[in-house]
């Protein structure tokens, strides 16, 4: 991504020294002829982007692939630098990518550095000495803003501008002149050697994406589909992802932060903030949205995509009023085609603000902002009133400069200042938010006091590691840290910082419950290691948690990429929990395994033991432990998604196996990917109960249903509506405490919005407490938490 004097670069301070470093002291230029000493008989993937860390954050783990499965990569940046970057900036990131190629591949960073011609115009070439199939083609051109001004790239495609290039020699000189048809033909000896092609999204407009993305993806797409082959094509969307849910494994992740990591360890010089899913960088990590095309097919540069607006703090989408002269209106999300729509870009000068319209799908109608209101009318491009600036990061701003929003269940148009989340929009309603394979707290009597505590985890910001904090539903205790828990980072390394004996972050799972029975819940830490998955066990000494001890250590057999979730509870009534394994079949549905605790409490007792064949059973269920009818001992619920529609099957255990009842039946009124659940005995008659979090669609605004437990669950029952309640920003659980029942909401302070940080928010707990099984009291709110909340999300499961 493009990096300008806005976003206060921190320059490294002797980086004009290090110049005769970076490049040798006989930089030559050869023609190039397409022959490589390295051996590419598995293919080549020639990627194109903008900038220097735009593959790094947004392609990957897509180039990393290849090289492991021996191919050759070449990697063109177009851009050198940023916006208004002097040469000293262009070094330094170059300095940063190769650290970067340098870990990917595993070897040490050393280049071959050299001035190569391609149909006339020298090129900047980096070899990677110890890996020669991975080269580094670096064009050199200036780059645009990312918020509006100049964008050369555009002038030179859209409006025949010819552009000077930063320097080629290490010196300061060598400077070259591109054109339209010196790009064309440079560009295209270059991809003429690709046996597949990957660039950035040509599909979507300024401000969503930076304009240097948008450009470099539409030139790829157009000279590719020249090259008379039927390649295969990837388009990556970049800055959007980060709102949406997290698609890379376990595995991709840590490697990729690895990567990432040392590249901005280099540019920036702080690697902290990858570590992390607050801003940007960090969190556009866990994340790669792609979509496959051939170059033989042929189509215009830009090619309408829908989109949804889904706002942030209500779940809303915008749908059009109904036809001309109606107003858009907000209202559930749903599957009609009202909601659907593209922005449309105009003909502006590039970087130019006020550069689209935005048109429904089904209408064909633009949305224009006349005497402050918004208004659907015949298209025009000529029409000042139609001329939106969609934004990065999820704000948009109407015609006439102000933004976006949704107060009060309906659209909101005001002033750009001191934002909440209500301004700030999502590309669909499946976004990192409402995830529901997504867990931020949990609970468990981790003093032995006999009340439930809050236990979460932060992401730390010097390296993968975290923290764990405890606190009470009180506002006279404030939250403690119970576990630090620091793994260095070293840039410069080219093994991974997650090893076998780390904890990470990234690769976590977490479980609280008493596994030693001394009358204190334990903390849990799950994570691969050597092959298998390991079971670490951070015992409760009532005021801290201690050192993690290997609780057990599985084989290949089980192994975190092939299980759907962990759930701990005492299954088998020795006093002690255990740990359910819920395993991913390779036919369908999932098996359940359990491993039981050892009579000492700090090991397990012997293998996992399979309790449960459930091919029937949804290999996306999410589990909930619960005492369930017809049973002495913990069991589970699974909720599934049958149909769009949720459905609850109790599992009771004998001790030894897992009855499988019923099948629950489905609720069409509660998609079961749109619901938030908790387990807890509400109306106190020993057997636990279901309750549902469930957006109104009318409003910022959740409501609370009750389903009846017993061998088959009640149908869901209105016991509440949570007012000025997020659906996205809360994650519900039903705990004991002081003798009472709650619903415990763990939340995301609606904080205002910073110019770059559009996550903000401190984790808050608050709760209310069930009034006879049938209402909720009051709500207690027990304040703000320190840290992030963003921070302290992790996968609890695999699927949704």
């Amino acid at each position: 991504m493009g990096r300008g004097k806005s976003m206060s670069i921190t320059w490294l301070a002797l980086v004009c020294a290090l110049c005769a470093a970076l490049f040798p002291a006989h930089a030559h230029a050869e023609e190039t002829t397409g022959a490589s000493t390295a051996d590419c008989h598995a293919g080549t993937l020639v990627t194109v982007v903008a900038h220097l860390d735009d593959d790094l954050l947004f392609v990957n783990p897509g180039i990393s692939d290849k090289i492991d499965a021996g191919w050759c990569v070449t990697v063109v940046h177009l851009i050198g630098g940023a916006n208004g970057a002097k040469f000293d900036y262009v070094l330094l990131r170059e300095t940063g990518t190769k650290l970067a190629y340098a870990r990917m591949a595993g070897v040490a960073n050393e280049w071959s550095e050299s001035n190569v011609m391609f149909a006339g115009k020298p090129v900047h070439e980096l070899v990677l000495k110890a890996q020669p199939r991975v080269k580094l083609l670096e064009l050199r051109l200036p780059g645009g803003a990312v918020r509006g001004g100049k964008v050369p790239l555009g002038l030179l495609w859209d409006r025949g501008a010819t552009l000077s290039t930063y320097p080629m020699q290490r010196d300061g000189t060598g400077f070259t002149t591109y054109d339209r048809p010196a790009l064309i033909a440079t560009l295209r000896a270059i991809l003429s050697q690709a046996t597949e092609v990957y660039t950035l999204n040509p599909d979507t407009v300024p401000f969503i994406e930076h304009p240097d993305h948008i450009y470099a993806a539409r030139i790829t797409r157009t000279l590719a589909q020249s090259l008379d082959k039927s390649l295969p094509i990837g388009y990556h969307v970049t800055y959007p992802t980060g709102g949406l849910p997290k698609n890379l494994s376990t595995a991709e992740t840590l490697r990729k932060r690895d990567v990432v990591g040392s590249y901005f360890s280099v540019d920036g010089n702080d690697a902290g903030h990858v570590f992390g899913e607050f801003q940007w960088d960090g969190n556009w990590v866990a994340r790669r949205y792609w979509s496959a095309a051939r170059t033989s097919e042929p189509g215009a540069d830009f090619r309408p995509r829908p989109t949804r607006l889904v706002n942030e703090y209500s779940s809303q989408c915008l749908g059009s009023g109904g036809g001309a002269g109606k107003s858009p209106r907000l209202a559930a999300c749903s599957q009609s085609a009202t909601q659907d729509w593209h922005w449309q870009p105009l003909p502006v000068t590039p970087g130019d603000k006020n550069d689209a319209q935005l048109v429904n799908e089904a209408t064909r109608l633009c949305v224009a902002e006349r005497d402050g209101r918004l208004v659907e009318e015949t298209c025009s491009a000529s029409a000042t009133a139609q001329r939106w600036t969609p934004w990065d990061f999820g704000l948009v701003y109407t015609p006439s400069g102000r933004c976006l929003g949704a107060v009060n269940g309906a659209v909101s148009i005001g002033r750009c200042s001191l934002l909440t989340a209500e301004y700030r929009w999502a590309v669909s309603p499946r976004s990192q938010w409402t995830d529901t394979r997504e867990e931020g707290a949990l609970y468990g009597d981790v003093r032995g006091a006999g009340r439930d505590s809050t236990v979460y985890v932060q992401r730390r910001k010097d390296g993968p590691g975290f923290n764990v904090w405890v606190a009470e539903m009180s506002r006279f205790e404030g939250a403690m840290p119970w576990y630090l828990n620091a793994v260095p980072f070293d840039p410069e390394a080219t093994a991974p910082t997650c090893t076998a004996d780390t904890l990470c972050f990234d690769g976590a799972r977490f479980l609280v419950a008493d596994f030693d029975g001394d009358g204190r819940a334990d903390l849990m830490v799950v994570e691969p290691r050597n092959g298998g998955t390991a079971f670490w066990l951070l015992r409760s000494s009532g005021s801290r948690f201690e050192p993690p001890r290997l609780w057990y250590q599985t084989d290949s057999a089980f192994t975190p990429a092939t299980a759907q979730q962990y759930v701990a509870s005492d299954f088998n009534g020795d006093g002690r929990a255990d740990v359910m394994i819920a395993q991913k079949r390779g036919d369908a549905g999932v098996d359940l395994w359990v491993l039981t605790g050892s009579a000492s409490g700090n090991t397990a007792s012997g293998a996992p033991a399979r309790w449960l064949e459930a091919p029937q059973l949804d290999a996306a269920a999410r589990f909930l432990p619960a005492r369930v009818a017809g049973a002495a001992h913990g069991g589970v619920l699974a909720i599934e998604n049958v149909k769009s529609a949720l459905a609850v099957t109790p599992l009771a255990s004998t001790g030894s196996a897992f009855a499988s009842g019923e099948r629950g039946t489905p609720y069409p009124p509660f998609p079961g990917a749109w619901v938030k659940t908790a387990a807890g005995d509400v109306d106190g008659d020993g057997i636990d109960d279901l309750v549902l979090l469930q957006p109104r669609g009318d409003s910022a605004s959740v409501d609370v249903w009750k389903m009846k437990g017993g061998k088959t669950f009640g149908a869901p029952v209105r016991i509440a509506t949570l007012a000025d309640t997020s659906y996205a920003d809360t994650m519900p659980a039903i705990v004991r405490r002081n003798d009472r029942t709650t619903l415990m909401l763990f939340r995301r302070a609606n904080a205002t919005l910073g110019e770059y940080y559009f996550t903000g928010g401190a984790p808050s707990i608050s709760g209310y407490d069930f009034d006879g099984g049938t209402r909720l009291g009051p709500l207690q709110i027990w304040g703000n938490l320190p840290g992030l909340f963003s921070e302290s999300l992790w996968l609890r499961s695999l699927s949704q």
